[in-house]
């Protein structure tokens, strides 16, 4: 089935994302509702009240932007290609139901009289300047994706991922999606924020949504999972750690770029309405499980194990077929191994021919040709490999959308991106009438790591972490300036007690309030354990308690502790006589957890004996002994000092231990 689809993929020609749009007209594709009498002024909403959340002002408003606008595989599609219009779009766009414009429309309510949905699935800046250009203005209200496609997002997933063809086809889209990245971008961007100034009512608002990083990086197991549709190529390297950080590296810089764009745009004086930047990426990795290649998803799609899953993906589930084939490749891979290099010859000529062929790399001086399309008035083409045209992307000959929408939000993606929009809206209407946003009131969450299903038996000393937490937070660190950040750090490392204390805050808070991070830090230590008559010794299994966009936690490492945990400290002890000299072996657990017995058992022992201990050596156990014991401590000492200091436990006690008295002959 795969080697199938892969010969008509090759055999069609045909590009992903791109392949969902027909070339954009100049008379628009608009996919329109309750039309108004177009106005022959720009109007004024004015600041008639003070409550952002009320959307009654927005009259008139427009979707524009790329497929992820569109929302291409979210829902029903919104056209059909027999029974429209000749000049309706939607079917060739990929519009569906449940993208998160008609999400957000709903939401607007039945004020809006007039929607203009152009959102094309494939268009890149290029296509949604023309996009900008077609509405009709007078507009409250604009929101958009856009960008994506400049980073020939389609090559990346068909080279990369769908359809791989080496790992040097892939290498060399990256290329030139981070050329495209560091040269038009941002200019291409700053077009479409001109071209929208001709269609905005004083006082408007636009809202410019984001993107989110697609996978999670903890693992090497989606490496091994079957993602391409097709490949004659068994060696690509797969979705490697690496290669995943560089797709979500990309999308990290084109978000910057964005907010870049947006505040340059806001602080423009000649614009008179306002603009925000939507980020909802924080919640795909932080907020819920909505990345692919989570270590908790089984593969398939829909997946029950990860069911906040924020985007479409083939099913990468193993099947005995996958392993049967991986066998028989292993067994005849040799046999064949001459032909496939020859493929690969093949290919790496064809992507040469493309990437020659393309804009950015068709030119004896490629860097001249990039300044002079970015002296344009319009938006620079990117130049994707296959690319035969300088304004327009490689027309439509029908690839289907369950195809082209995995890498694109699914229906819950869609209601992210529409609920981060919304608030997005609230807060820039707000400042539309210079008032303080509205806000929801902190919810804390308290969650303790040894009551929360895990099984957690990491614990630390009470009386270090008590101690510990306060250093904490006198020495955080705030960046300047920075917006979402984060410190941690790690005390007693080596040790039973190593513990990490971190503190996170999420993107748009920025404060550091020490007072608070003293309060929250002592609950997730003092409220989580304590009064427990099997924990009398009161260790700390740590936890965390978010307030709001702050995260505080305490996180002990050793899980490879005394279990249960001890009730009292505990050890032995053994001292001989050797003439002039003694010997003495200590072990113990319970106690001496956390300094490698360097401020507790040789500090007493020194004081006790009055001086002379000599040979100290000190290791904690990566295991406790048969005995539970931790550690060890060996060490030499005067003679005849078993007695008064160690046989009596005096020594012990003075360290916060017990040995039961110690034996030997000293």
């Amino acid at each position: 089935m795969r080697i199938t689809l892969l010969l008509a993929v090759h055999a069609l020609g045909l590009a992903l994302v791109e392949a969902y749009a027909v070339p954009f007209s100049q008379t628009g594709n608009a996919s329109t509702s309750f039309l108004a009498p177009k106005r022959q002024k720009k109007r004024s909403l004015g600041k008639r009240d003070d409550d952002p959340s009320d959307y009654s002002w927005v009259k008139r408003w427009a979707a524009v932007g790329d497929s992820y606008t569109a929302g291409i595989g979210s829902g029903k599609p919104l056209g059909n290609p027999i029974l429209d219009d000749p000049e309706n779009t939607n079917w060739y766009c990929s519009r569906y139901d449940t993208a998160w414009p008609m999400i957000v429309n709903d939401a607007l309510g039945s004020s809006v009289e007039n929607f203009q949905f152009v959102g094309c699935s494939g268009d890149r800046t290029g296509g949604i300047y023309n996009q900008i250009k077609a509405l009709e203005g007078d507009l409250d209200l604009v929101m958009l994706t856009a960008g994506g496609n400049d980073l020939c997002l389609a090559k990346l997933i068909e080279k990369c991922v769908l359809v791989p063809s080496g790992d040097s086809s892939c290498d060399s889209v990256i290329a030139i999606a981070q050329s495209n990245m560091e040269t038009i971008l941002k200019g291409n961007m700053k077009q479409l924020m001109a071209a929208l100034d001709e269609k905005m009512n004083d006082d408007g608002v636009v809202i410019y949504n984001g993107y989110a990083q697609f996978f999670n990086t903890e693992t090497e197991d989606c490496q091994n999972q079957p993602w391409a549709y097709a490949t004659l190529w068994p060696g690509n390297s797969g979705l490697t750690i690496e290669r995943r950080n560089t797709f979500n590296d990309f999308v990290v810089q084109i978000n910057n770029i964005i907010r870049t764009v947006v505040e340059e745009t806001s602080s423009n004086s000649d614009y008179k309405w306002k603009i925000g930047f939507s980020n909802w990426d924080p919640w795909v990795y932080d907020g819920v499980q909505g990345q692919m290649c989570d270590p908790d998803g089984s593969g398939d799609y829909p997946d029950p194990e990860q069911p906040d899953l924020q985007f479409f993906k083939p099913d990468t589930s193993v099947s005995d077929d996958d392993v049967d084939l991986k066998r028989r490749w292993e067994e005849y891979g040799p046999l064949v191994e001459t032909r496939r290099a020859a493929l690969a010859e093949v290919a790496r000529r064809n992507l040469e021919t493309e990437l020659y062929n393309s804009l950015l790399f068709n030119s004896a001086d490629p860097g001249a040709e990039v300044k002079h399309k970015l002296d344009r008035r319009n938006p620079s083409p990117p130049g994707c490999p296959g690319d035969t045209d300088d304004e327009i992307q490689p027309p439509s000959i029908g690839l289907p959308d369950w195809v082209g929408k995995n890498f694109h939000p699914n229906e819950l993606g869609h209601y992210t991106i529409a609920s981060f929009a919304l608030q997005t809206l609230v807060d820039t209407r707000a400042a539309v009438l210079d008032i303080e946003a509205p806000s929801c009131e902190a919810q804390d969450k308290f969650t303790c790591w040894q009551h929360n299903g895990d099984g957690s038996k990491a614990y630390a000393s009470g009386d270090r972490l008590n101690e510990d937490y306060k250093d904490f937070c006198d020495s955080v660190t705030r960046p300047t300036g920075q917006s979402g950040w984060s410190y941690a750090k790690t005390y007693h490392k080596g040790t039973p007690d190593e513990t990490g204390f971190l503190l996170s805050i999420a993107e748009g808070s920025t404060n550091y309030d020490k007072q608070e991070c003293l309060e929250k830090m002592w609950a997730v230590i003092n409220n989580c354990d304590g009064n427990d008559p099997e924990n009398p010794m009161n260790w700390k299994f740590g936890g965390e308690y978010v307030h709001g966009d702050y995260t505080y936690q305490v996180n002990p490492q050793k899980d490879n502790r005394h279990w249960p945990v001890p009730k009292e400290a505990g050890g032995d002890c053994k001292g001989w006589y050797h003439g002039y000299w003694s010997s003495y072996v200590m072990h113990g657990y319970g106690w001496a957890s956390h300094d490698f017995g360097q401020k507790t058992l040789m500090t007493e022992a020194k004081d006790c004996i009055g001086g002379g201990l000599s040979m100290w050596r000190f290791e904690y156990f990566d295991e406790p002994d048969d005995d539970g014991n931790e550690w060890k401590a060996d060490f030499n000492t005067p003679i005849w000092v078993r007695a008064r200091c160690f046989g009596n436990n005096k020594a012990q006690f003075a360290a916060g231990g017990f040995t039961h008295g110690c034996g030997g002959n000293d």
